[in-house]
């Protein structure tokens, strides 16, 4: 600028009338206003980066320094983390909007502090704004057994059901169990979320339970299903109070009590709502990033870890696309310890060091199942991938898969130590569904290409994979079946996956009747006819499963 009135680059760009006089200082105190005003808009929006934003401002380097590494900074940007309302309540990532998610706007432009409403008022409001029938919460008060027969349930559950699938931390249930059952006469002082979790529970020690606690198979049964429906319309009612930690672990017991009832697509829809509540709650996120106290992190990634598992698990038992992405989730897997650590006070509670998988504790097996998840998320992507895929992509995950199992702990080894059997009674059953499963994802990996060119070579690898996985997992399973307690057996179940080692020695024998195995594939046929064949009742996957067997042996003895 000349300092000229009008000045010449306003003459020369024809806007004479446009110009105005230099004031020294104006542009620095605009641009310095300008930047105070995007600061408070991001302390406002996205409080979690305030803090990391204005500090990377404030020891920003010079001009000396070179615009390439300018151009650097600008283009890195934090991994999004999210907030979690309440600690414990819902969670949005940083992109949701600000309808949904208004709580950070508000809470730092007001101060504002929401204060607990009591119980009766949240009862109360749930009635008028969900149309919750007061009676309906009654009947289902009314519905639960006994102390003492709900108490007996209980402990069976926990002695002997508990340990063998998805763990449930047993001093929170149980102190949530006092509560509930203390305060049954006074309707809206009931933790609401907290019953749908109870009756599963109930339904799952009914149907898997004794004799001594139900008087006979169909007795059991039925009163399982009525627990098993008592879940379903607390889940329901317990929805209008808010998603939390117990309703995901209510839907993930009901998928798997559907899944041992043989209704393994009804099992798949619940299970999808527990993923989408786990992912409402923020569990695929770790929650030492979220700023969670120990307790909460660790009891969320051994939660996340189950929903992981059984997500993959049901993709490739159905054939269907996961529900969960990796890309997306960074909760770590759970600690290997003992659950001494995560009693008392929350705010006193430290995670410790995860010991070395060779010292086993109760969390072993979900550690080792969560990294067998993420082998079986492999093999599912391949099979359900739009592109083409290579058989030699089979060959990799195959040798990913056995890789894996040969550096299983050795006391979950195929060849295992069983020095600590006696002493830790959850060692045999956890090492038996680790290998048994570990055989089942073989054989559905290398199943598609079995029956593929029979007349060569091409396919050979996948046909010795499939019947060797079916005759260790049979061996296995005798030796499990002779040393283990009648109780654990009726826990551990595995239908499916005994049906998928006999059918593949059906197939084997159809193939080659006289060949080297034929005896043994003989015996897995002959054992799985006469462990079915004394079932008092049988469910209508298992009948057609019997004669898909049945029709086998046939073939294999014409």
């Amino acid at each position: 600028c000349d300092r000229q009135q009008p000045c010449g680059h306003c003459i020369a760009r024809k806007v004479p009338e446009l110009c105005h006089a230099y004031q020294p200082g104006k542009a620095e105190g605009d641009l310095h206003a300008r930047l105070s005003r995007v600061e408070r808009i991001i302390e406002i929006a996205l409080p979690q980066y305030a803090s990391g934003s204005l500090s990377a401002r404030d020891s920003s380097p010079g001009p000396s320094d070179s615009s390439h590494e300018d151009q650097l900074r600008e283009d890195e940007l934090p991994s999004a983390v999210g907030t979690l309302q309440d600690q414990s309540g819902p969670f949005f990532g940083d992109e949701a909007l600000g309808s949904v998610n208004a709580a950070p706007i508000l809470e730092q432009a007001s101060h504002f502090r929401c204060l607990t409403r009591p119980s009766a008022d949240k009862f109360l409001q749930m009635i008028h704004d969900y149309g919750v029938s007061p009676q309906k919460l009654d009947e289902l008060i009314h519905a639960l057994p006994s102390k003492p027969d709900a108490d007996k349930l209980i402990d069976f559950f926990f002695r002997a059901i508990n340990y063998t699938r998805y763990p449930i931390f047993e001093p929170q249930f149980r102190a949530s169990y006092e509560a509930l059952m203390s305060a049954t006469h006074r309707s809206h002082a009931i933790d609401l979320r907290f019953l749908p979790l109870l009756f599963i529970v109930l339904a799952t020690a009914v149907r898997l339970g004794p004799a001594s606690l139900s008087n006979d198979d169909a007795s059991r049964r039925s009163n399982s299903l009525r627990y098993y429906w008592l879940a379903q319309n607390a889940l329901l009612v317990a929805a209008a109070v808010g998603e939390s930690l117990e309703l995901v672990l209510a839907r993930l017991l009901i998928s798997r009590f559907l899944t041992a009832d043989r209704r393994i697509s009804e099992s798949w829809n619940t299970l999808g709502t527990a993923v989408r509540t786990g992912l409402a709650l923020g569990l695929h996120r770790d929650g030492a990033k979220l700023g969670l106290d120990a307790f909460q992190t660790e009891y969320r990634r051994r939660i996340w870890s189950y929903l992981y598992h059984a997500d993959r698990s049901h993709a490739l038992v159905l054939g269907r696309p996961p529900a969960v992405l990796d890309e997306f989730c960074d909760s770590h897997p759970p600690t290997n310890a003992t659950d001494a650590f995560l009693m008392g006070p929350h705010q006193h509670i430290r995670i410790p060091p995860s010991l070395p998988l060779k010292q086993p504790t109760p969390m072993t097996f979900a550690i080792l199942r969560y990294s067998l998840a993420r082998i079986i998320g492999k093999i599912v992507r391949h099979f359900q991938q739009v592109r083409p895929s290579h058989y030699h992509d089979v060959i990799a995950l195959d040798e990913e898969l056995t890789g894996f199992a040969d550096s299983l702990p050795p006391h979950y080894a195929p060849d295992p130590d069983t020095s600590l059997d006696a002493t830790h009674p959850f060692i045999a059953p956890h090492r038996f569904l680790i290998i048994s499963e570990i055989f089942f994802v073989r054989i559905s990996l290398h199943r598609p290409y079995m029956l593929r060119k029979l007349d060569s070579d091409r396919f050979a690898y996948s046909r010795k994979a499939c019947f060797d996985s079916a005759q260790k997992d049979w061996e296995i399973r005798q030796a499990f079946k002779k040393a283990t307690h009648p109780d654990v057996l009726r826990c551990v179940g595995g239908g499916y996956r005994e049906f998928q080692s006999a059918m593949i020695s059906g197939i084997s024998l159809a193939i080659d009747p006289h060949g080297p195995d034929a005896k043994a594939m003989h015996r897995i046929l002959d054992s799985f006819l006469t462990d079915h064949a004394n079932l008092p009742q049988i469910d209508e996957t298992t009948r057609r499963e019997l004669k898909i067997i049945e029709l086998l042996k046939s073939k294999s003895l014409s």
